[in-house]
């Protein structure tokens, strides 16, 4: 709920220092123009004309790409219609301008739009917070990337599962594997034929991971990479997997009531190099900087158990360096039919 709140504080409130910037800039360039009957009245119409006529202007741009392949050049003017041309000429019907006077009042709200991606970029992505879209399934059904859908034959339920290449469809390779939302794990043969898109997820870099929090983190063997995994193993713990389970220091953990029937995999018959680590045979020690990261759908997870390199300064390959963690994933925002709190 914290989180939520924040959010959507943070979200009015940018909303809000946006209209603000944009009316103080568009009330300065009039004046600049040498506009008449420049009222508080006319720049909120301005306001509300300009924003209704991009987003309906969007909106059939959009539907005019999906039904007519556009080349590049015929794309671009669009673009530039939509942004300039639309804001200027309703500048110009509602202060009665001409054209070029209506230009010169629009270029000084430029600054605000200039000063609000300065805010984004340089404090709410690297501080506050950070979208990300899913690629990959290993964090099925808890959150989805690129993916196919089908029914669970034990519950009912839907079930994912990452879609087949084109290029082996019809060779040897056996039925799509699949998770349902109980966790149940079964190969489907019968899945829909659409493939879906993945989760875009919204991570907070102020929170401090917590044990089974969702994160998101640079992959020890390719810091330039982004893994989101979940986290089971704090600093200073011996961890191990039996029976499906995770353990601490000797300890059996208790997952949360949404992951109860979450099986974690000790085993990996096809895996060619040396154990998996986090088995009872080959227990994860963690250093009091390092975390140990787990996927929910365990059987097509590379997440720790699998790692052979460890970061730089690190001897451990299944650990992940407290300085890796980007952030805790508090929400899944799109799309809407998946949006979902996670802490």
């Amino acid at each position: 709920m914290l989180s939520t709140t924040i959010l959507v504080t943070l979200f009015l409130g940018l909303i809000f220092a946006s209209i603000v910037l944009w009316l103080w800039f568009l009330r300065w360039g009039l004046r600049w123009a040498k506009a008449e009957n420049v009222t508080r009245r006319r720049l909120i119409e301005a306001l509300v004309g300009v924003t209704v006529l991009q987003i309906v202007a969007g909106l059939l741009f959009g539907w005019l790409l999906a039904v007519v392949e556009a080349p590049p050049i015929a794309i671009s003017v669009m673009e530039i219609a939509i942004v300039v041309l639309v804001p200027c000429l309703t500048i110009a019907h509602l202060f009665q301008l001409r054209f070029l006077r209506a230009v010169q009042a629009w270029l000084p709200t430029m600054v605000s739009t200039v000063l609000m991606s300065v805010i984004a970029w340089g404090i709410v992505r690297p501080f506050l917070y950070e979208s990300f879209l899913i690629p990959t399934n290993s964090m099925a059904p808890t959150i989805v990337g690129t993916h196919v859908r089908g029914v669970c034959p034990e519950c009912g339920d839907p079930t994912f599962g990452s879609p087949i290449p084109a290029e082996y469809r019809f060779g040897s390779q056996g039925p799509t594997r699949m998770i349902c939302t109980n966790f149940h794990v079964n190969t489907d043969a019968s899945v829909a034929p659409q493939t879906e898109s993945g989760d875009r997820i919204l991570v907070a870099k102020f929170h401090a991971p917590r044990r089974w929090d969702l994160v998101v983190f640079k992959y020890p063997e390719d810091p330039s990479d982004y893994y989101v995994k979940r986290l089971v193993g704090l600093p200073g713990e011996t961890i191990h997997i039996e029976d499906g389970a995770v353990f601490a220091n000797g300890e059996q953990l208790t997952p949360p009531e949404s992951i109860r029937n979450l099986h974690y995999e000790s085993e990996a018959p096809n895996w060619h190099y040396a154990g998996l680590s986090g088995t009872k045979d080959r227990p994860a020690k963690l250093d009091d900087d390092e975390y140990f990261v787990l996927g929910d759908f365990s059987e097509q997870a590379k997440d720790s158990r699998f790692w052979l390199k460890p970061a730089p300064g690190h001897t451990h390959p299944y650990a992940v360096p407290a300085s890796y963690m980007t952030g805790v994933v508090t929400h899944t925002f799109w799309p809407p039919q998946r949006w979902q709190v996670h802490r």
